[in-house]
Protein backbone atom coordinates (compact mmCIF):
# COMPACT_ATOMS: atom_id res chain seq x y z
CA UNK A 1 0.00 0.00 0.00
CA UNK A 2 2.78 2.48 0.90
CA UNK A 3 4.18 1.81 -2.60
CA UNK A 4 0.79 2.46 -4.24
CA UNK A 5 0.40 5.97 -2.12
CA UNK A 6 3.46 7.00 -3.88
CA UNK A 7 2.48 6.38 -7.30
CA UNK A 8 0.99 9.47 -9.14
CA UNK A 9 -2.60 10.10 -9.49
CA UNK A 10 -2.32 9.52 -13.44
CA UNK A 11 -0.77 5.94 -12.84
CA UNK A 12 -3.58 5.12 -10.61
CA UNK A 13 -6.01 6.05 -12.79
CA UNK A 14 -4.94 3.72 -15.65
CA UNK A 15 -3.87 0.84 -13.55
CA UNK A 16 -7.37 1.02 -11.60
CA UNK A 17 -9.27 1.77 -15.10
CA UNK A 18 -7.34 -1.64 -16.93
CA UNK A 19 -7.91 -3.33 -13.64
CA UNK A 20 -11.54 -2.94 -14.38
CA UNK A 21 -11.41 -3.63 -17.77
CA UNK A 22 -9.82 -6.77 -17.38
CA UNK A 23 -11.92 -8.10 -14.89
CA UNK A 24 -15.15 -7.00 -17.53
CA UNK A 25 -13.20 -8.42 -20.49
CA UNK A 26 -12.45 -11.61 -18.63
CA UNK A 27 -16.05 -11.97 -17.58
CA UNK A 28 -17.98 -10.92 -20.74
CA UNK A 29 -14.98 -13.63 -22.29
CA UNK A 30 -16.41 -16.28 -19.87
CA UNK A 31 -19.96 -15.78 -20.38
CA UNK A 32 -19.14 -16.09 -23.87
CA UNK A 33 -17.29 -19.31 -24.00
CA UNK A 34 -19.64 -20.57 -21.34
CA UNK A 35 -22.74 -20.27 -23.78
CA UNK A 36 -20.30 -21.37 -26.87
CA UNK A 37 -19.45 -24.46 -25.61
CA UNK A 38 -23.19 -25.04 -23.59
CA UNK A 39 -24.70 -24.44 -27.66
CA UNK A 40 -22.59 -26.87 -29.06
CA UNK A 41 -22.56 -29.28 -26.53
CA UNK A 42 -26.56 -28.99 -27.43
CA UNK A 43 -26.10 -29.94 -30.98
CA UNK A 44 -23.62 -33.06 -30.01
CA UNK A 45 -26.70 -34.03 -27.58
CA UNK A 46 -29.01 -33.72 -30.41
CA UNK A 47 -26.69 -35.80 -32.52
CA UNK A 48 -26.61 -38.56 -30.63
CA UNK A 49 -29.91 -38.28 -29.96
CA UNK A 50 -30.99 -38.85 -33.21
CA UNK A 51 -28.56 -41.00 -33.70
CA UNK A 52 -27.98 -43.30 -31.02
CA UNK A 53 -30.71 -46.33 -31.47
CA UNK A 54 -29.30 -46.25 -35.43
CA UNK A 55 -25.88 -46.80 -33.72
CA UNK A 56 -27.38 -49.94 -31.45
CA UNK A 57 -28.89 -51.74 -33.74
CA UNK A 58 -26.28 -51.73 -36.21
CA UNK A 59 -23.92 -52.71 -33.40
CA UNK A 60 -26.60 -55.44 -31.74
CA UNK A 61 -26.29 -58.10 -34.52
CA UNK A 62 -25.51 -61.53 -34.93
CA UNK A 63 -26.93 -64.55 -33.51
CA UNK A 64 -25.66 -63.93 -30.24
CA UNK A 65 -26.98 -60.28 -30.47
CA UNK A 66 -23.66 -58.92 -30.84
CA UNK A 67 -21.70 -57.74 -34.02
CA UNK A 68 -19.76 -59.85 -35.93
CA UNK A 69 -16.52 -59.32 -38.40
CA UNK A 70 -18.66 -58.78 -41.38
CA UNK A 71 -21.15 -56.64 -40.76
CA UNK A 72 -18.89 -53.77 -41.57
CA UNK A 73 -17.58 -50.62 -39.57
CA UNK A 74 -19.94 -48.31 -37.62
CA UNK A 75 -19.92 -44.93 -39.37
CA UNK A 76 -17.60 -41.98 -39.08
CA UNK A 77 -16.96 -41.25 -35.03
CA UNK A 78 -19.12 -42.63 -32.71
CA UNK A 79 -19.00 -45.42 -30.20
CA UNK A 80 -20.98 -48.31 -29.04
CA UNK A 81 -20.73 -49.84 -25.86
CA UNK A 82 -22.59 -52.84 -25.26
CA UNK A 83 -22.92 -54.43 -21.81
CA UNK A 84 -24.98 -57.55 -19.72
CA UNK A 85 -27.74 -56.18 -17.54
CA UNK A 86 -25.13 -56.98 -14.99
CA UNK A 87 -23.32 -54.46 -16.28
CA UNK A 88 -20.15 -56.56 -17.49
CA UNK A 89 -18.95 -55.17 -20.90
CA UNK A 90 -19.12 -57.61 -24.09
CA UNK A 91 -18.99 -55.27 -26.93
CA UNK A 92 -17.24 -52.37 -27.59
CA UNK A 93 -17.29 -50.17 -31.12
CA UNK A 94 -15.40 -47.08 -32.03
CA UNK A 95 -15.19 -45.93 -35.42
CA UNK A 96 -13.96 -48.62 -37.84
CA UNK A 97 -13.02 -51.15 -34.78
CA UNK A 98 -15.17 -53.26 -32.89
CA UNK A 99 -13.81 -55.38 -29.64
CA UNK A 100 -15.21 -58.62 -28.38
CA UNK A 101 -13.96 -59.27 -24.59
CA UNK A 102 -13.69 -63.23 -23.63
CA UNK A 103 -15.69 -62.72 -21.07
CA UNK A 104 -18.23 -63.04 -23.76
CA UNK A 105 -16.30 -65.65 -25.41
CA UNK A 106 -15.39 -64.11 -28.64
CA UNK A 107 -12.06 -62.91 -29.90
CA UNK A 108 -11.41 -59.09 -31.21
CA UNK A 109 -11.71 -57.87 -34.79
CA UNK A 110 -10.26 -54.23 -36.85
CA UNK A 111 -12.94 -53.59 -39.17
CA UNK A 112 -13.76 -55.13 -42.74
CA UNK A 113 -9.68 -54.70 -43.64
CA UNK A 114 -8.46 -55.31 -40.40
CA UNK A 115 -9.58 -59.36 -39.70
CA UNK A 116 -9.63 -61.11 -36.54
CA UNK A 117 -7.33 -61.12 -34.35
CA UNK A 118 -6.70 -63.37 -30.74
CA UNK A 119 -5.91 -62.73 -27.30
CA UNK A 120 -9.45 -60.70 -26.40
CA UNK A 121 -8.98 -58.19 -23.62
CA UNK A 122 -11.73 -56.60 -21.65
CA UNK A 123 -9.85 -53.02 -21.34
CA UNK A 124 -10.67 -50.07 -23.40
CA UNK A 125 -7.14 -48.80 -24.28
CA UNK A 126 -6.92 -51.05 -26.89
CA UNK A 127 -9.52 -49.22 -29.53
CA UNK A 128 -10.33 -46.17 -27.39
CA UNK A 129 -13.49 -44.15 -26.56
CA UNK A 130 -15.24 -43.41 -23.74
CA UNK A 131 -14.65 -45.06 -20.67
CA UNK A 132 -18.27 -45.73 -18.94
CA UNK A 133 -17.45 -47.87 -16.08
CA UNK A 134 -20.01 -50.45 -15.27
CA UNK A 135 -23.38 -49.62 -16.53
CA UNK A 136 -26.11 -51.96 -14.92
CA UNK A 137 -29.78 -51.95 -15.70
CA UNK A 138 -30.15 -50.02 -13.03
CA UNK A 139 -27.69 -47.29 -13.96
CA UNK A 140 -29.05 -47.00 -17.85
CA UNK A 141 -32.30 -46.59 -16.46
CA UNK A 142 -31.76 -43.72 -14.33
CA UNK A 143 -29.32 -42.07 -17.03
CA UNK A 144 -31.63 -42.87 -19.93
CA UNK A 145 -32.18 -39.88 -21.83
CA UNK A 146 -30.09 -37.30 -19.85
CA UNK A 147 -26.53 -37.36 -22.13
CA UNK A 148 -23.70 -36.92 -20.01
CA UNK A 149 -19.74 -36.23 -19.98
CA UNK A 150 -17.07 -38.82 -19.64
CA UNK A 151 -12.93 -39.23 -20.38
CA UNK A 152 -11.45 -41.40 -23.04
CA UNK A 153 -9.34 -43.99 -22.73
CA UNK A 154 -6.75 -41.34 -25.02
CA UNK A 155 -7.61 -38.16 -22.77
CA UNK A 156 -10.09 -37.08 -25.27
CA UNK A 157 -13.51 -36.44 -23.70
CA UNK A 158 -16.77 -38.15 -24.68
CA UNK A 159 -20.41 -37.15 -24.43
CA UNK A 160 -22.58 -40.13 -23.71
CA UNK A 161 -25.55 -41.22 -23.76
CA UNK A 162 -27.13 -44.54 -22.15
CA UNK A 163 -30.53 -46.81 -22.48
CA UNK A 164 -31.43 -50.46 -21.13
CA UNK A 165 -31.36 -52.90 -24.07
CA UNK A 166 -34.56 -54.79 -25.23
CA UNK A 167 -34.45 -57.97 -27.57
CA UNK A 168 -36.90 -58.79 -30.24
CA UNK A 169 -38.96 -60.36 -27.40
CA UNK A 170 -39.15 -57.10 -25.52
CA UNK A 171 -36.81 -58.78 -22.68
CA UNK A 172 -33.87 -56.43 -21.17
CA UNK A 173 -30.75 -58.64 -22.21
CA UNK A 174 -28.27 -55.13 -21.54
CA UNK A 175 -27.35 -51.85 -21.76
CA UNK A 176 -26.06 -49.80 -24.64
CA UNK A 177 -23.94 -46.62 -24.49
CA UNK A 178 -23.46 -44.64 -27.53
CA UNK A 179 -20.64 -41.31 -27.46
CA UNK A 180 -19.35 -38.91 -29.59
CA UNK A 181 -16.06 -37.47 -29.48
CA UNK A 182 -15.84 -33.68 -28.12
CA UNK A 183 -12.67 -33.13 -29.77
CA UNK A 184 -14.00 -30.55 -32.39
CA UNK A 185 -16.31 -29.17 -29.72
CA UNK A 186 -12.83 -28.48 -27.62
CA UNK A 187 -10.90 -27.05 -30.53
CA UNK A 188 -13.47 -24.81 -31.39
CA UNK A 189 -13.49 -23.67 -27.61
CA UNK A 190 -9.56 -23.23 -27.99
CA UNK A 191 -10.00 -21.12 -31.16
CA UNK A 192 -12.49 -18.86 -29.39
CA UNK A 193 -10.32 -18.82 -26.33
CA UNK A 194 -7.21 -17.72 -28.48
CA UNK A 195 -9.38 -15.23 -30.15
CA UNK A 196 -10.55 -13.76 -27.06
CA UNK A 197 -7.47 -13.64 -25.46
CA UNK A 198 -5.93 -12.06 -28.64
CA UNK A 199 -8.82 -9.50 -28.68
CA UNK A 200 -9.18 -8.64 -25.32
CA UNK A 201 -5.30 -7.94 -24.87
CA UNK A 202 -5.30 -5.68 -27.70
CA UNK A 203 -8.54 -3.64 -26.66
CA UNK A 204 -6.63 -3.78 -23.17
CA UNK A 205 -3.65 -2.27 -24.33
CA UNK A 206 -5.41 0.51 -26.81
CA UNK A 207 -7.62 1.61 -23.63
CA UNK A 208 -4.47 1.62 -21.67
CA UNK A 209 -2.72 4.03 -23.85
CA UNK A 210 -5.74 5.91 -24.69
CA UNK A 211 -6.47 6.18 -20.81
CA UNK A 212 -3.14 7.45 -20.21
CA UNK A 213 -3.32 10.23 -22.64
CA UNK A 214 -6.60 11.38 -21.54
CA UNK A 215 -5.56 11.31 -17.89
CA UNK A 216 -2.45 13.08 -18.96
CA UNK A 217 -4.27 15.39 -20.86
CA UNK A 218 -6.53 16.12 -18.44
CA UNK A 219 -4.10 16.64 -15.32
CA UNK A 220 -2.13 19.36 -17.56
CA UNK A 221 -4.31 21.87 -15.80
CA UNK A 222 -3.66 20.55 -12.20
CA UNK A 223 0.21 20.97 -13.20
CA UNK A 224 -0.39 24.74 -14.01
CA UNK A 225 -1.94 24.84 -11.20
CA UNK A 226 0.94 23.33 -9.04
CA UNK A 227 3.31 25.27 -10.92
CA UNK A 228 0.84 28.82 -9.71
CA UNK A 229 0.97 27.49 -6.16
CA UNK A 230 5.03 26.98 -6.49
CA UNK A 231 5.83 30.63 -8.05
CA UNK A 232 3.06 32.09 -4.96
CA UNK A 233 4.94 30.08 -2.39
CA UNK A 234 8.47 32.14 -4.00
CA UNK A 235 6.59 35.32 -3.54
CA UNK A 236 4.40 35.95 -6.30
CA UNK A 237 0.97 36.95 -5.38
CA UNK A 238 -0.02 38.39 -8.39
CA UNK A 239 0.01 34.73 -9.91
CA UNK A 240 -3.35 32.96 -10.91
CA UNK A 241 -4.65 29.83 -12.28
CA UNK A 242 -5.78 29.70 -15.69
CA UNK A 243 -9.98 29.64 -16.38
CA UNK A 244 -11.18 26.45 -17.16
CA UNK A 245 -14.93 25.53 -17.75
CA UNK A 246 -16.90 26.05 -14.68
CA UNK A 247 -18.99 23.18 -15.27
CA UNK A 248 -15.72 20.66 -14.96
CA UNK A 249 -14.11 20.08 -11.40
CA UNK A 250 -11.18 21.59 -12.83
CA UNK A 251 -12.50 24.86 -13.81
CA UNK A 252 -14.15 25.00 -10.59
CA UNK A 253 -11.27 24.14 -8.58
CA UNK A 254 -9.55 27.01 -11.06
CA UNK A 255 -12.03 29.56 -9.49
CA UNK A 256 -12.09 28.45 -5.94
CA UNK A 257 -8.39 28.77 -6.11
CA UNK A 258 -8.63 32.28 -7.90
CA UNK A 259 -10.87 33.70 -5.14
CA UNK A 260 -8.76 32.28 -2.33
CA UNK A 261 -5.46 33.93 -4.09
CA UNK A 262 -7.60 37.11 -4.32
CA UNK A 263 -8.38 36.97 -0.61
CA UNK A 264 -4.81 35.51 0.66
CA UNK A 265 -3.41 38.87 -1.86
CA UNK A 266 -5.31 40.95 -0.24
CA UNK A 267 -5.04 39.80 3.09
CA UNK A 268 -0.97 39.44 2.55
CA UNK A 269 -1.50 43.87 1.05
CA UNK A 270 -3.41 44.81 4.29
CA UNK A 271 -1.36 43.35 6.73
CA UNK A 272 1.95 44.75 5.13
CA UNK A 273 -0.30 48.37 4.92
CA UNK A 274 -1.30 47.72 8.51
CA UNK A 275 2.27 47.09 9.58
CA UNK A 276 3.74 50.05 7.45
CA UNK A 277 0.96 52.14 8.95
CA UNK A 278 1.68 50.63 12.38
CA UNK A 279 5.65 51.49 11.69
CA UNK A 280 4.59 54.96 10.96
CA UNK A 281 2.19 55.26 14.10
CA UNK A 282 4.96 54.10 16.34
CA UNK A 283 7.53 56.29 14.86
CA UNK A 284 4.82 59.40 14.81
CA UNK A 285 4.02 58.45 18.51
CA UNK A 286 7.48 58.89 19.26
CA UNK A 287 8.05 61.75 17.76
CA UNK A 288 4.75 63.50 19.25
CA UNK A 289 5.73 62.09 22.88
CA UNK A 290 9.50 63.15 22.63
CA UNK A 291 8.77 66.98 21.98
CA UNK A 292 6.91 67.60 24.87
CA UNK A 293 9.13 65.05 26.96
CA UNK A 294 12.32 67.08 25.66
CA UNK A 295 10.84 70.26 26.71
CA UNK A 296 9.88 68.61 30.44
CA UNK A 297 13.45 67.33 30.62
CA UNK A 298 15.41 70.20 29.05
CA UNK A 299 13.92 72.76 31.85
CA UNK A 300 14.07 70.62 34.39
CA UNK A 301 17.47 70.18 33.65
CA UNK A 302 17.68 73.34 33.34
CA UNK A 303 16.77 74.44 36.59
CA UNK A 304 18.95 71.79 38.29
CA UNK A 305 21.42 73.67 36.88
CA UNK A 306 20.45 76.63 38.39
CA UNK A 307 19.71 78.12 35.03
CA UNK A 308 16.03 79.65 35.13
CA UNK A 309 16.28 83.28 37.31
CA UNK A 310 13.21 83.38 39.85
CA UNK A 311 11.40 85.38 37.76
CA UNK A 312 10.91 83.21 34.70
CA UNK A 313 10.47 80.38 36.94
CA UNK A 314 6.54 80.83 36.82
CA UNK A 315 6.48 80.97 33.36
CA UNK A 316 8.99 77.55 32.79
CA UNK A 317 6.55 75.59 35.35
CA UNK A 318 3.22 76.96 32.99
CA UNK A 319 5.32 75.30 29.89
CA UNK A 320 6.17 72.24 31.89
CA UNK A 321 2.95 71.67 32.59
CA UNK A 322 1.42 72.47 29.23
CA UNK A 323 3.70 69.40 28.04
CA UNK A 324 2.77 67.49 30.25
CA UNK A 325 -1.46 68.47 29.48
CA UNK A 326 -0.12 67.37 25.87
CA UNK A 327 1.69 64.22 26.71
CA UNK A 328 -1.66 63.18 28.92
CA UNK A 329 -4.13 63.98 25.97
CA UNK A 330 -1.31 61.81 23.28
CA UNK A 331 -1.76 59.25 25.68
CA UNK A 332 -5.53 58.98 26.69
CA UNK A 333 -5.70 58.85 22.62
CA UNK A 334 -3.48 56.19 21.97
CA UNK A 335 -5.23 54.18 24.96
CA UNK A 336 -8.67 55.43 23.14
CA UNK A 337 -7.25 53.71 19.46
CA UNK A 338 -5.99 50.72 21.28
CA UNK A 339 -9.31 50.17 22.95
CA UNK A 340 -11.34 50.25 19.85
CA UNK A 341 -8.50 48.15 17.85
CA UNK A 342 -8.72 45.41 20.13
CA UNK A 343 -12.57 45.46 19.70
CA UNK A 344 -13.41 46.70 23.10
CA UNK A 345 -17.15 46.38 23.19
CA UNK A 346 -19.54 49.20 23.63
CA UNK A 347 -22.98 49.36 25.82
CA UNK A 348 -24.59 50.47 22.43
CA UNK A 349 -28.66 51.58 22.92
CA UNK A 350 -30.82 53.38 21.45
CA UNK A 351 -29.85 57.28 21.62
CA UNK A 352 -31.81 60.37 21.38
CA UNK A 353 -28.71 62.64 19.03
CA UNK A 354 -30.27 66.09 20.16
CA UNK A 355 -29.13 65.79 23.85
CA UNK A 356 -25.85 65.45 22.67
CA UNK A 357 -25.68 67.91 19.53
CA UNK A 358 -26.58 70.93 22.21
CA UNK A 359 -23.86 69.51 24.72
CA UNK A 360 -21.77 69.83 21.51
CA UNK A 361 -22.75 73.57 20.46
CA UNK A 362 -22.51 74.54 24.60
CA UNK A 363 -19.20 73.45 24.85
CA UNK A 364 -18.02 75.13 21.62
CA UNK A 365 -20.07 78.41 22.88
CA UNK A 366 -17.90 78.12 26.25
CA UNK A 367 -14.30 78.24 23.94
CA UNK A 368 -15.48 80.54 21.49
CA UNK A 369 -18.44 82.87 22.46
CA UNK A 370 -17.71 84.75 19.14
CA UNK A 371 -18.92 82.03 17.13
CA UNK A 372 -22.40 81.83 16.01
CA UNK A 373 -23.24 77.97 16.42
CA UNK A 374 -26.56 76.69 15.44
CA UNK A 375 -27.83 73.04 15.90
CA UNK A 376 -30.34 71.72 13.79
CA UNK A 377 -32.07 68.38 13.88
CA UNK A 378 -34.25 67.26 10.96
CA UNK A 379 -35.12 70.86 10.11
CA UNK A 380 -35.55 72.76 13.57
CA UNK A 381 -32.79 75.16 14.49
CA UNK A 382 -31.87 75.83 18.16
CA UNK A 383 -29.63 78.52 19.27
CA UNK A 384 -28.15 81.26 17.53
CA UNK A 385 -25.25 82.91 18.57
CA UNK A 386 -25.10 82.48 23.13
CA UNK A 387 -28.51 81.84 22.70
CA UNK A 388 -30.13 78.46 23.68
CA UNK A 389 -33.15 76.27 23.65
CA UNK A 390 -35.38 75.94 20.47
CA UNK A 391 -37.70 73.16 19.05
CA UNK A 392 -36.42 69.83 17.06
CA UNK A 393 -38.39 68.28 14.65
CA UNK A 394 -37.23 64.81 15.43
CA UNK A 395 -35.28 62.09 14.38
CA UNK A 396 -35.20 58.53 15.20
CA UNK A 397 -32.83 57.34 17.66
CA UNK A 398 -29.65 55.70 16.30
CA UNK A 399 -28.04 52.51 17.92
CA UNK A 400 -24.63 53.95 19.45
CA UNK A 401 -23.18 54.06 22.84
CA UNK A 402 -24.21 57.56 24.24
CA UNK A 403 -20.17 57.82 25.56
CA UNK A 404 -18.84 57.42 22.47
CA UNK A 405 -21.41 59.28 20.29
CA UNK A 406 -20.28 62.01 22.68
CA UNK A 407 -16.70 61.62 21.98
CA UNK A 408 -17.14 61.55 18.10
CA UNK A 409 -18.91 64.89 18.59
CA UNK A 410 -16.77 66.77 21.06
CA UNK A 411 -13.77 65.71 18.96
CA UNK A 412 -15.70 67.09 15.83
CA UNK A 413 -16.28 70.81 17.54
CA UNK A 414 -12.72 70.74 18.59
CA UNK A 415 -11.57 70.37 15.14
CA UNK A 416 -13.85 72.93 13.72
CA UNK A 417 -12.52 75.17 16.66
CA UNK A 418 -8.82 74.62 16.13
CA UNK A 419 -8.58 75.02 12.29
CA UNK A 420 -11.05 77.33 11.63
CA UNK A 421 -10.72 81.16 12.09
CA UNK A 422 -12.12 82.65 15.68
CA UNK A 423 -15.94 83.56 15.29
CA UNK A 424 -16.52 81.70 12.29
CA UNK A 425 -20.08 80.04 12.54
CA UNK A 426 -20.46 76.39 13.27
CA UNK A 427 -23.60 74.35 12.30
CA UNK A 428 -24.27 71.11 14.38
CA UNK A 429 -27.05 69.51 11.90
CA UNK A 430 -29.06 65.62 12.37
CA UNK A 431 -31.14 64.02 9.52
CA UNK A 432 -32.68 61.07 8.91
CA UNK A 433 -30.98 59.33 5.64
CA UNK A 434 -30.73 55.71 4.62
CA UNK A 435 -31.88 54.67 7.53
CA UNK A 436 -30.15 55.99 9.87
CA UNK A 437 -29.25 59.09 10.46
CA UNK A 438 -26.63 61.80 9.49
CA UNK A 439 -24.85 63.96 11.73
CA UNK A 440 -22.15 66.62 9.88
CA UNK A 441 -20.37 69.12 11.60
CA UNK A 442 -19.95 72.14 9.59
CA UNK A 443 -17.97 75.17 9.50
CA UNK A 444 -16.50 77.73 7.21
CA UNK A 445 -12.81 77.84 7.44
CA UNK A 446 -10.28 77.03 5.46
CA UNK A 447 -11.61 73.72 4.29
CA UNK A 448 -9.97 70.67 3.26
CA UNK A 449 -8.38 69.90 -0.16
CA UNK A 450 -9.97 66.59 -2.03
CA UNK A 451 -7.26 64.70 -2.38
CA UNK A 452 -6.48 65.34 1.28
CA UNK A 453 -10.27 64.21 2.28
CA UNK A 454 -9.63 60.41 3.06
CA UNK A 455 -6.03 60.75 4.79
CA UNK A 456 -6.98 62.89 7.36
CA UNK A 457 -8.65 60.21 9.04
CA UNK A 458 -5.80 57.92 9.30
CA UNK A 459 -3.46 58.91 12.82
CA UNK A 460 -1.44 61.38 13.28
CA UNK A 461 -2.14 63.32 9.70
CA UNK A 462 -1.93 67.16 9.68
CA UNK A 463 -1.85 69.22 6.62
CA UNK A 464 0.38 71.63 5.26
CA UNK A 465 -1.69 74.47 5.32
CA UNK A 466 -3.54 75.49 8.64
CA UNK A 467 -3.56 72.53 10.10
CA UNK A 468 -0.20 72.45 11.45
CA UNK A 469 1.41 70.59 15.00
CA UNK A 470 1.37 74.63 16.81
CA UNK A 471 -1.89 74.61 15.63
CA UNK A 472 -2.74 71.91 18.66
CA UNK A 473 -3.70 68.52 18.59
CA UNK A 474 -2.13 65.40 18.37
CA UNK A 475 -3.43 63.94 15.14
CA UNK A 476 -5.66 61.85 16.59
CA UNK A 477 -8.98 63.07 17.19
CA UNK A 478 -10.12 62.23 13.63
CA UNK A 479 -9.01 58.77 13.73
CA UNK A 480 -10.89 58.44 16.89
CA UNK A 481 -14.13 59.47 14.94
CA UNK A 482 -13.48 56.88 11.96
CA UNK A 483 -12.42 53.95 14.73
CA UNK A 484 -15.88 54.92 16.78
CA UNK A 485 -18.28 55.53 13.96
CA UNK A 486 -16.95 52.06 12.42
CA UNK A 487 -17.61 50.22 15.19
CA UNK A 488 -20.77 51.55 15.69
CA UNK A 489 -21.69 50.34 12.31
CA UNK A 490 -21.30 53.58 10.23
CA UNK A 491 -19.05 55.67 9.10
CA UNK A 492 -17.61 58.98 8.71
CA UNK A 493 -16.42 61.62 5.76
CA UNK A 494 -15.18 64.95 4.85
CA UNK A 495 -16.89 67.14 2.17
CA UNK A 496 -16.91 70.67 1.42
CA UNK A 497 -19.22 73.35 3.21
CA UNK A 498 -20.94 75.00 0.05
CA UNK A 499 -19.38 78.78 -0.29
CA UNK A 500 -16.03 77.43 1.57
CA UNK A 501 -15.57 75.18 4.74
CA UNK A 502 -15.26 71.39 5.83
CA UNK A 503 -18.72 69.59 6.23
CA UNK A 504 -17.35 66.39 8.78
CA UNK A 505 -20.80 64.00 8.31
CA UNK A 506 -21.62 60.34 10.87
CA UNK A 507 -23.48 57.89 9.42
CA UNK A 508 -25.06 55.87 11.86
CA UNK A 509 -27.61 53.55 11.48
CA UNK A 510 -30.98 54.33 13.42
CA UNK A 511 -32.14 52.09 16.39
CA UNK A 512 -34.67 49.24 16.13
CA UNK A 513 -38.53 50.00 17.08
CA UNK A 514 -39.30 48.94 20.09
Amino acid sequence: MTAWRHLPLRARLVILFSALLTIALVAVGSLALTLLRTSLVREVDMQLDRAAQGMVDRAFAGAQGLRSPEDGPLPTDYAVVISTPDGQEVQRCVRNTCEFPTAAGSGTTTGADDGATGGGTTAADDIGGPRVGTLDVASASERAGEPYTVDGADGTAWRVTVAPLKNAQGVVSGTAAVGLPLTAVNATMGMMAGALLAIGGGVLALTAVATYAVVRSSMRPLRRIEATAAAIAAGDLSRRVDDAPASTEVGSLAASLNTMLGQVEHSFTAQRASEARMKAFVGDASHELRTPLATVTGYTELYRLGGIPPEELPGVMQRIEGSSVRMTALVTDLLSLARLDEGAPLDVGAVDVHVPLEDAARDLRVLDPSRDVTVVVAGGASGAGGGGGGGSGGVRPVAADDGALRQILTNLVGNASAYTPPGSPVELVAREADAGVLLSVVDHGPGVPEAERARIFERFARLDAGRSRDAGGSGLGLSIVAALATALGGWVRCVETPGGGATMQVWLPAAAAS
